[in-house]
């Protein structure tokens, strides 16, 4: 016997102490204990004697039964110590049968240190007398180092004559896949009871069968409280003849969420959340419902649904005044183009009175010399000295006047004639063909009092001919604002300034028009922002900022076109102009 272990007990059966544990040898001990039973019996009895004719074949049924079982099997001689492991004892822990000599040592060397002492100390309770028989779970170690439990069942079954334990058989069951499922089990129980959610089992009577320690909580009930209850004694929404429809539904689309209301303890209401399962498990169906309280979400919804209203207020004011803002800006821009449009008329009356002058001077000049003339002419008719020289001078030098006023007269008629149709075309938005160049330079004609105190020269070079079925106002307005924008703030500090005007049909169906001028430039910062309204360099110095502005949207809007400028400092400014031949009807300026 292995030191530690002490046998005990009143004997009840002797056998011969010397017996080998070999398997044949085993046969031989239990068929003499067998023999030792059946005197004993039958000193008390003689109706054994039909069972007799069956025992001769029970070593076979037992050799039988060890090779068909799934447990493994040992037998333990307590006197020599010699153990007998079957082979499914060796191949539960993946060793090969007999791969090594059966025995105590290779057990306990084998058993888990946390659990040998254990392992031993119920062994030895049973040796002591203490248990009947005995059953334990432990640990033992596989070939590949894993650990896997094992539940070994055993029990004396030969004593000697004073008691002692000759004798004890057992066998070693696998519980390892039950072990993980127990401790997976006990791992979801344990998330289940310390869930933030209340958790409840529900028969299908609408009773509480199982509870976790969250839904004692949140409800003010103690667990057997709790599983005295039904769903209806916790959710005021429900009632015993609501329940059944509710579980049936719940059994067909086998998960539901929905929010209803629970009243504690207290008798308060509170909002929920609840996911119900359809669950069967040991034959029985339940519905496995997780619950969730809704009152802090509630009350941030409401906020949220408070702020957003109060957000959705706030939009609607300021949408109000920045629509209110957005049309006075258009009325103000509007008044400030059109004050823009009126002056560049003045700039343009003021330009047709300058180059009246000379016309209407000169033919005033002559009119005052025919009239000094006429009233000598007369004096000589009176008086009767009229000679005939004197005639033929009168009407030479009166030829002369007529002439003169006729060419000072048509040259007045031909500038009003351009400021009529400049002003025209200029205060209503009128569509017409036109020549290109005659309109640029009946423009030209009306801005060249902007020149008569500079140096500065324009050079025009379009094709005749090239006609336009659009709208010349705009067109003569986007001139007058480049060449405006030009002397204003291209020719800073330059004595001499050229402005250029070319134009080319690229295609039957567009024209290029090219602006430049050899002014200062722009900064790369400026050239970003030269199109946008009220931005201007000269801020304070009488520029209202829109005459670019006025120039990009007659481009793009009524014209249809498109405009791009290329410009750096002391390098000029260059405006390119694609315009089509033939402006899109639906354009309207405004």
């Amino acid at each position: 016997m292995h030191a530690g272990l002490r046998p005990a007990r009143a004997a009840i059966i002797a056998i011969p102490a010397n017996q080998p544990s070999q398997p044949d040898n085993r046969m031989t001990v239990i068929s003499h204990v067998q023999t030792q039973v059946e005197q004993s019996v039958e000193a008390h009895s003689g109706d054994l004697a039909t069972d007799r004719a069956f025992r001769p074949g029970s070593e076979d049924r037992l050799r039988l039964v060890i090779e068909a079982t799934s447990d493994g099997v040992w037998d333990w001689n307590l006197q020599t110590g010699e153990m007998f492991f079957s082979d499914r004892w060796y191949t539960m822990l993946d060793y090969a049968p007999g791969e090594f000599a059966a025995g105590y040592a290779v057990w306990r060397e084998r058993v888990h240190p946390d659990d040998i002492d254990a392992a031993e100390a119920t062994v030895q309770a049973h040796l002591d007398g203490h248990l009947p028989e005995f059953s334990i779970e432990f640990r033992m170690q596989a070939k590949n180092g894993d650990w896997r439990w094992i539940n070994s069942r055993g029990k004396v079954i030969v004593y000697d004559a004073i008691g002692k334990p000759l004798r004890m058989v057992g066998t070693n069951v696998d519980i390892h896949a039950r072990k993980q499922a127990e401790s997976a089990l006990r791992l979801a129980q344990l998330s289940i009871q310390r869930a933030s959610d209340a958790v409840f089992w529900i028969t299908p009577g609408g009773r509480f069968i199982e509870v976790n320690d969250q839904a004692c909580h949140s409800l003010g009930y103690s667990r057997d409280e709790m599983l005295s209850m039904a769903v209806w004694d916790i959710d005021p929404n429900f009632s015993p003849e609501d329940w059944p429809p509710h579980w049936q539904r719940t059994r067909q689309l086998g998960k539901r969420l929905f929010e209803t209301r629970h009243r504690r303890r207290d008798g308060t209401i509170f909002p929920v959340e609840v996911t119900a399962n359809a669950v069967e498990y040991d034959g029985g169906q339940y519905d496995f419902a997780f619950v969730r309280d809704m009152t802090e979400r509630k009350r941030v919804e409401a906020d949220l649904q408070r702020h957003r209203e109060h957000l959705e207020d706030l939009v609607n004011e300021r949408t109000a005044a920045l629509a209110r803002t957005n049309v006075e800006l258009h009325q103000a821009m509007a008044q400030l183009v059109e004050s823009e449009k009126l002056a560049a008329l003045g700039h343009l009356v003021a330009g047709v009175a300058h180059e009246l002058n000379t016309p209407l001077g000169n033919a005033r000049m002559v009119a005052s010399t025919l009239g000094e003339q006429l009233r000598e002419f007369a004096l000589a008719v009176e008086s009767g000295s009229l000679r005939r020289s004197q005639l033929e001078a009168f009407l030479s030098r009166s030829r002369e006047a007529v002439n003169l006023l006729e060419r000072n007269t048509a040259r007045a008629a031909d500038l009003i004639g351009h400021f009529k149709q400049v002003a025209v075309d200029q205060s209503t938005v009128r569509r017409r063909s036109f020549d290109l160049r005659q309109t640029v330079e009946e423009v030209l004609t009306t801005l060249q009092p902007m020149f008569k105190r500079s140096r500065h020269q324009i050079a025009v070079d379009i094709p005749a001919g090239l006609e336009l079925d659009s709208y010349p106002g705009p067109l003569e307005q986007i001139i007058a604002n480049l060449i405006g924008n030009s002397l204003t703030h291209g020719f800073t500090g330059i004595e001499t300034g050229l402005i250029e005007l070319k134009a080319d049909a690229t295609d039957t169906r567009q024209i290029v028009l090219r602006y430049a001028d050899n002014g200062i430039g722009m900064s790369a910062a400026t050239l970003k922002r030269i199109f946008e309204p009220f931005f201007t360099t000269r801020l304070g110095q009488g520029s209202s900022g829109l005459g670019l502005y006025i120039v990009y949207n007659l481009v793009t809007g009524v014209l249809g076109g498109t405009i791009h400028v290329d410009s750096s400092l002391d390098r000029g400014a260059r405006f390119t102009l694609t315009l089509p031949l033939s402006a899109p009807d639906h354009q309207v300026m405004t």
